[in-house]
C-alpha cells in the first residue's frame, strides 16, 4: 500500500512508492533523480540517505515526456 508522507498539503513518496506508481524499477527512479529529470530531496545524512519525491512530479514528468514524444514525431516528419 502506498501511503507516502504529507507536508504542507503536499504528499511525498519514497523512491519505491514512486516507482510503483509510475510502473518502473526503483533504480530507474534513482537514475532520473541523479540526471535531474526528476525533482527530489534527500532525507537524512550520508551516502545512504533516502529521497522523497512530491506526488506532483508524476504529472510534471508526464508532461515532459509528452513534449519529448511530440518533438521526436515532428523531427521524424521533417526528415521525410
Amino acid at each position: 500500500m502506498i501511503e507516502g508522507m504529507k507536508m504542507k498539503n503536499t504528499e511525498f513518496l519514497t523512491v519505491n512508492e514512486f516507482a510503483e506508481v509510475i510502473g518502473v524499477h526503483p533504480n530507474s527512479v534513482r537514475t532520473m533523480i541523479k540526471k535531474g529529470r526528476l525533482s527530489a530531496f534527500r532525507v537524512g545524512g550520508g551516502e545512504r540517505s533516502s529521497y522523497r519525491i512530491a506526488r506532483s512530479e508524476i504529472s510534471r514528468l508526464s508532461v515532459v515526456d509528452l513534449d519529448k514524444i511530440v518533438d521526436n514525431l515532428i523531427d521524424e516528419r521533417n526528415k521525410k
